[in-house]
């Protein structure tokens, strides 16, 4: 197992903090597609020690998602993304089938250990989005239809990725609801997640296995683990409390995810992927503009994870 690391911002200072905790990883948000531009981000990373091997957050897939005009022309992006991750020599193209683009809080501002601040999802307060996503489906697709648009596009995809040694890596949904404003949503489960590999078996169909995604539905995180071992290739690490319709992010050490045991059954079974410590508390000092990714509260848990992966 590897260490894995969003650097946000990627300020040189930061990918130093990384270099220095144990990081070897650096995984990027969606940065178009620009080859010179993704080469010169590997050179500076290179320049630290570390790789740059994943891309995660923000590729566009709502097109594709529900079926939309442009389908096609995103879906001929995402190859031309796997292409020039494969000119860079990366692993992962870490994706997701929210069909309202991405993971959605009420609030950013729940004060955790010493005043530290994390977020919440309360079901009851779901018109008050805090996050950078639009929190509203551009099309309202039934769930039949998302399972027939993920067949497709994996379809459309996997043979490039095959060819350009990249491995996708399917991220649940968050929140982990069967519907949010009246459109269903399909990836909250261990079976869903099944279910998406067995559609286009191959060792480039993967997941992205999040606990934090799916513990608040109440599943079961280490028979989950063992059940898709030879397919998660690429691992979040965040720790909360609740369930599907109210839940808090907490530290990774005092949430109701029991870490350790989830860092020896993926030991039990092999993996040899990276972690990444997902969302994390904001500390005193910093700004929270992006809940959840300021630095010093990842720092902490990247140490804390990089503990329990030595002692595993």
């Amino acid at each position: 197992m590897r260490l894995s690391m969003i650097v946000n911002p990627p300020t040189d200072l930061h990918l130093q903090w990384a270099a220095q905790i144990g990081v070897s990883d650096i995984v990027l948000p969606y940065p178009g597609l620009d080859r010179a531009g993704l080469l010169a981000t590997k050179r500076r990373v290179e320049s630290f020690g570390m790789k740059l091997t994943h891309i995660e957050r923000k590729v566009p897939h709502l097109q594709f998602v529900h079926n939309l005009p442009g389908r096609d022309a995103q879906i001929a992006d995402f190859k031309s993304l796997l292409c020039i991750m494969a000119d860079a020599g990366m692993e992962v193209l870490c994706y997701n089938w929210m069909p309202d683009e991405d993971w959605q809080r009420t609030s950013s501002h729940v004060r955790q250990r010493g005043g530290s601040l994390v977020t919440e999802f309360n079901i009851d307060e779901i018109g008050h989005n805090v996050t950078d996503a639009s929190g509203q489906p551009p099309h309202h697709s039934t769930s039949s239809e998302l399972w027939d648009n993920l067949e497709h596009f994996l379809n459309e995809v996997v043979p490039q990725a095959e060819r350009s040694h990249i491995t996708l890596a399917l991220h649940p949904d968050d929140p982990p609801l069967d519907d949010l404003h009246g459109q269903p949503r399909i990836m909250h489960s261990n079976v869903a997640l099944r279910k998406a590999v067995d559609l286009v078996p191959s060792r480039a169909n993967g997941i992205c296995y999040c606990v934090g995604s799916l513990f608040p539905a109440g599943e079961d995180l280490l028979a989950g683990i063992r059940d898709l071992a030879d397919n998660i290739v690429f691992f979040h690490a965040r720790n909360v409390r609740g369930t599907a319709s109210h839940f808090v992010e907490t530290w990774h050490d005092n949430g109701d995810i029991d870490l350790p045991a989830v860092l020896r059954t993926l030991k039990e079974v092999g993996y040899s992927g990276t972690i990444r410590p997902d969302h994390a508390p904001s500390m005193a000092g910093e700004s929270n503009e992006t809940p959840g990714y300021e630095m010093l509260g990842r720092l902490y848990a990247a140490g804390y994870l990089r503990g329990l992966m030595q002692s595993s």
